[in-house]
């Protein structure tokens, strides 16, 4: 930045502005997105755990336009905070929880014949995807995206076989259910879950259901293959949609997604997967370690749920028992280890050479301490992270998204230290160039926690001491970030990099001289809808107060 004379402010800005024609706001409006955000001196974490500091982003659109070290910053880009932050690829929860509304049948006990119930009582409906009963939309997933989550899976929940999933990218802006979705079909989900009052309802029932369904699509399959060869002597044969997913699962089209937990009923699953030679990937998989050695010989992947229940007796936050101390009952101790290993479980898939996911179960756990809790019990932090990106990208049939190079869709999380550890916070999520911020962002070192919301609509008056300029300021807080802008009659100065402390605020007011970027500090006080300050830079000194107008 070159040093300017001392000029009067509103010659400054009408040298920038006055052919510009603007439109002042009548009223209270979110300010739009900045044309480029550009994150400087960042750590940039690739899925394989290797680094690179002094890194900056710039995202313009949906894609990431620039990723290099020191890279110069375009005029037209928001500055986010970027000094001792941390860039990660996007946490993907390959069994997410997104909204579904799939439809339950009810059950009329009278009517009912509980040995011949109609399909969907009996949970057999294959051909139902779970996309056209997606309830969510990107509000709905706020949430998701604080945490650093920028895609999932959802898969339909039911006994037998309740239907297929569907690949959703957590855009901020999808205002519809259609807007989220990547990918609209994977491949059904299969339970050992029985029937509630109906045939199947027993696991020895299920198992008999799943193999006789098989039989009948095989047939049903064959008859259609003999009239399609010679129609003579064949009727037409009628189109069964749950018939024609198991089909697509025997050829190996598409996986089936099985619902399976504990080690026998995972071996069961692989002996139904090598009779019917579809290829199964275990949805839970909670005892998933017992039978480690099998699963790798069968090139069978896990998507291991972090949903970990809470512990009844035994209290993991006590010191486990030492001298002079009383040993624990053995009801705790057998639910000690039961949760231990179920905390050890990726680590031990990690050691047989599985291939697995880290997941939410469904939208219920927190993946991070879930990922913590499993770390502690030996998973090593590299595979933890491709666990959570790389690996559920590339099952999901989308493994772009953990791509964070230049051109490609500016998808990742930005966070405060290492990823896994308890005391980082997710401070921006991206997803395809939508910036989330963190929920509560930490105040830095000498910061205090924000004391006063200063969102809303503000006149605001700048005294540069040659005269005053009136204006309207628009300010949206998020935590301890600020942003806004400042509209006056001769054009539009925006405020960026901005942070609250207590009731004090600080922020950068940008003011673009034909191409050179001129930047001034401003700091200033908050008192109830009353605001006043100073600040300086190379236009030179002024004051302001503002008054809040409206607040949003």
């Amino acid at each position: 930045m070159h040093a300017a004379p001392r000029v009067p402010t509103r010659a400054v800005l009408l040298l920038l502005f006055g052919a510009v024609p603007t439109t002042a706001h009548a009223q209270f409006d979110q300010p739009p997105p900045p044309a480029a955000y550009a994150l400087r001196h960042v750590t940039f974490v690739r899925a394989d755990g290797s680094r690179e500091t002094g890194i900056t982003i710039v995202v313009r659109g949906s894609s990431i336009e620039r990723i290099a070290q020191d890279s110069t910053v375009p005029v037209d880009a928001e500055v986010l905070e970027g000094d001792s932050l941390m860039v990660y690829p996007g946490i993907v929860d390959a069994a997410g929880g997104a909204d579904l509304d799939m439809p339950e049948s009810e059950i009329d006990r009278e009517e009912l014949e509980p040995w011949d119930p109609p399909r969907d009582i009996q949970g057999f409906t294959p051909h139902r995807r779970a996309v056209d009963f997606l309830g969510a939309s990107g509000s709905d997933l706020e949430k998701d995206r604080q945490q650093g989550i920028v895609a999932g899976a959802v898969h339909p929940d039911g006994p037998v076989m309740p239907g297929r999933g569907a690949v959703l990218l957590y855009r901020k802006s999808a205002e519809t259910p259609m807007e989220l979705v990547l990918a609209p079909e994977l491949g059904p989900v299969f339970s050992l879950r029985g029937a509630r009052g109906a045939y199947p309802g027993t696991l020895f029932a299920v198992m008999a259901f799943i193999r006789q369904s098989f039989e009948n699509a095989r047939h049903d399959g064959a008859v259609r293959a003999a009239h399609a060869r010679d129609a003579r002597g064949i009727s037409p044969p009628h189109w069964d949609p749950d018939y024609e997913v198991l089909r697509s699962a025997m050829r190996g089209d598409v996986p089936v997604y099985f619902v399976a937990n504990a080690s026998e009923d995972i071996r069961m699953v692989l002996r139904l997967a090598a009779e019917y030679e579809f290829r199964p990937i275990i949805l839970g998989g909670a005892e998933a370690w017992r039978v480690a050695d099998l699963l790798r010989e069968r090139g069978v992947s896990v998507l291991v749920s972090l949903d970990f229940p809470e512990p009844k007796r035994w209290k993991p936050e006590e010191a486990d028992t030492a001298e002079g101390q009383v040993e624990l009952e053995a009801a705790v101790q057998r639910e000690k280890r039961e949760m231990e290993n179920r905390y050890a479980n990726a680590g031990r898939l990690e050691d047989a050479g599985v291939r697995f996911a880290l997941t939410s179960g469904g939208g219920e756990a927190d993946i991070r301490e879930g990922v913590r809790l499993a770390i502690a019990h030996g998973l090593s932090e590299e595979q933890a992270l491709a666990a959570v990106t790389t690996v559920p990208a590339a099952m999901l049939g989308v493994p772009y998204l953990s791509r964070v190079e230049a051109d490609m869709p500016a998808t990742f999380t930005v966070t405060t230290g290492p990823l896994f550890d308890e005391d980082s916070e997710i401070v921006y999520t991206f997803v395809d160039g939508e910036l989330e911020r963190g929920k509560a962002r930490t105040p830095a070192r000498g910061e205090e926690a924000p004391t006063v919301d200063v969102s809303g609509a503000w006149t605001i008056e700048i005294d540069t001491g040659d005269e005053v300029l009136e204006g309207q300021m628009t300010l949206t807080q998020d935590g301890a970030d600020l942003s806004g802008s400042i509209e006056m009659d001769i054009g539009r100065l925006d405020v960026r990099s901005g942070t609250v402390s207590g009731n004090a605020i600080r922020f950068t007011l940008v003011i673009d001289m034909g191409g050179e970027v001129v930047e001034a500090d401003v700091k200033g006080t908050v008192e109830g809808e009353e605001a006043s300050g100073s600040g300086g830079g190379p236009m030179g000194d002024f004051t302001w107060t503002a008054t809040r107008t409206e607040t949003p």
